[in-house]
């Protein structure tokens, strides 16, 4: 059974992510009105993304527009790798929708 309130839309946007000060790039896989799946790799601290951290993302869309988004993460799959340290698969709830966030998920084919 379907959780989600809105579909999903399958993408591949590059994002950058900032939570206590520090700043990670970061990639969407799929992203939806009030939400996204989103993976950052870093070798540094594991608790820097647990459920309930609040970040400030930013993401722009195809025709070179930002928006930039408060999120708070809903659950977090962390995985080692050789060649990453730490890598972060988050789902994240979106807290504000700016006036153009709509506009930005409507032109994301």
């Amino acid at each position: 059974m379907e959780k989600r309130r809105s579909k999903r839309k399958y993408v591949s946007l590059d994002a950058k992510l900032i939570t206590n000060g520090v700043s990670s790039p970061g990639f969407i896989e799929n992203i939806c009105e009030h939400g996204l799946h989103l993976i950052t790799a870093s070798g540094k601290i594991s608790s820097s993304y647990i459920p309930e951290t609040i970040l400030e993302l930013t993401v722009q869309d195809p025709s070179g527009c930002n928006s930039n988004l408060n999120c708070e993460v809903r659950w977090v799959h962390i995985n080692k790798t050789p060649i990453h340290g730490l890598t972060y698969r988050m789902g994240v709830e979106i807290l504000n929708h700016p006036p153009q966030y709509n506009e930005f998920l409507t032109g994301l084919k």
